[in-house]
């Protein structure tokens, strides 16, 4: 029995080289095949890329994109779809004699995607079980298997749950026994329950032997994604990060991390890792511990890395000792998040520090020659104009990039779905319009230039 595995294109007005290993679907996929089943790919998150019509639903930007005030102008010129064309995809779909699809719907605002897969599959291999999965799926299971197609959802963490799910179908076995899963029963949703690994070190590595010498190349070298710890024990009111994990913070340890470093130098020869973690460093003790390992490694003989962590490095835990650390482990730059200059804002949103704390951060990297890449949110319910210049104002005093986010509601309702995007400018507030969100956007983003 064998499982095909198909991480979808994007389709946005931008899109990041980082973003194309499918690291959840690549853990996926590995611990279906250590459970005995076949496994294939189709990563259709290609670095191909052509410009297609923009969805009628962005008509409301088409007054800044034609706006010949450099103040109003839309910053991003072109609404592309990134990765293999549906067409290829669809041919592929075609030619695969696999017997169980998984089809991630990661992201809410790219549901489409996902869904027009699974429709050539339902197309193409009928009968075929479909299973979706993801931060969408996660939250929306209801949608996914009435409107989306799909006939199972996994929630939250993907491996057990999948392992599980092809030996009760390669058996004919009773669904209802799968942790972490939703499917209908009749006209009824059923869902199982969650259950997040106790000890992630027992999880198999990713499958990268299934991706494609391209998957690996960017930033003129080659990349490979990486995690060393699932969740985020902070309780930020805009993130979404317990929807997947649960509201546990799960570290790996050490050598488990230092011996996936090694295999993607030697056998996939990455020049670069990248930790998506979602906080890579919650307590000083893990940072301490991670990163000593990782300078042992390097001094003794392990391969030159260059270190990066773009996901963002949260500032509560970190001091002038750890951002040494960071730079002689091979990290030339710090990326980390402000989100706003404003303690009245930085408390309404559960935000762990202050802007104090991230100063001496930034200036801990600065010291040491870091590149500092300094993120905020722009267009936050209750800010102000005022205060978006404020942060700004105090980021480049640190000497660091820019990097404005517009805000975006992950739980907006399913009419707004495909606007809920940072490039989309959609959700206006009492205090800022659409026109103030892009004139400030682009007043402030030296660091996107």
């Amino acid at each position: 029995m064998k499982a095909c595995f198909i991480n979808p294109p994007v389709e946005d007005f931008y899109a990041t080289s980082v973003r194309r290993q499918p690291l959840g679907l690549l853990y996926v996929a590995a611990a279906v095949r250590n459970a005995g089943f076949g496994v294939e790919m189709i990563n259709g998150h290609t670095p191909a890329r052509r410009e297609i019509e923009t969805p009628a639903e962005f008509g409301y930007l088409a007054r800044f994109r034609e706006s010949p005030d450099p103040a109003l102008s839309f910053p991003f010129t072109r609404y592309c779809h990134f990765g293999m064309s549906f067409q290829e995809i669809e041919k592929r779909v075609r030619e695969s004699r696999a017997d169980v699809y998984f089809i991630p719907s990661m992201f809410t605002t790219y549901y489409r995607e996902a869904e027009r897969i699974i429709a050539m599959v339902k197309r193409h291999r009928p009968g075929a079980p479909v299973v979706t999965g993801g931060h969408h799926a996660t939250l929306y299971p209801e949608y996914c298997l009435a409107g989306g197609g799909a006939d199972y959802v996994v929630t939250g963490e993907g491996e057990a749950a999948s392992a599980a799910l092809m030996g009760c179908i390669a058996t004919g076995g009773d669904p209802s026994v799968v942790p972490g899963l939703a499917f209908r029963e009749k006209d009824t949703m059923v869902t199982t329950g969650a259950r997040p690994a106790a000890d992630i070190d027992l999880i198999a590595p990713p499958a990268r032997d299934l991706l494609l010498d391209r998957d690996f190349k960017a930033y003129r070298g080659r990349i490979a994604a990486m995690i060393t710890s699932r969740g985020c024990p902070n309780r930020c009111d805009f993130c979404s990060v317990r929807v997947i994990w649960g509201g546990s913070y799960r570290t790996r340890g050490t050598d488990p991390v230092i011996a996936e470093v090694t295999e993607c130098a030697e056998r996939f020869g990455a020049t670069m890792i990248n930790f998506e973690d979602d906080n890579l460093f919650a307590s000083a003790d893990r940072a301490h511990t991670l990163l000593e390992a990782l300078i042992a490694n390097r001094e003794t003989g392990g391969p030159p890395l260059d270190l990066t962590a773009m996901n963002g490095v949260s500032a509560e835990r970190l001091d002038d000792e750890i951002i040494g650390l960071m730079a002689r482990a091979g990290f030339r730059e710090l990326n980390i998040s402000l989100m706003s200059h404003s303690p009245d804002l930085q408390q309404r949103h559960g935000r762990p520090f202050s802007s104090d704390r991230f100063a001496v951060v930034a200036r801990a990297a600065r010291r040491r020659g870091m590149k500092v890449r300094a993120y905020f949110i722009l267009g936050l319910p209750g800010q102000t104009a005022e205060e978006v210049l404020d942060t700004t104002g105090f980021l480049r005093g640190l000497g660091a990039a820019v990097f404005p986010s517009v805000y975006y509601n992950v739980c907006s309702p399913q009419e707004q779905w495909l606007m809920q995007r940072s490039s989309a400018f959609f959700n206006e507030t009492e205090d800022l319009s659409r026109e103030d969100l892009v004139r400030l956007f682009n007043e402030c983003s030296g660091g996107w230039r």
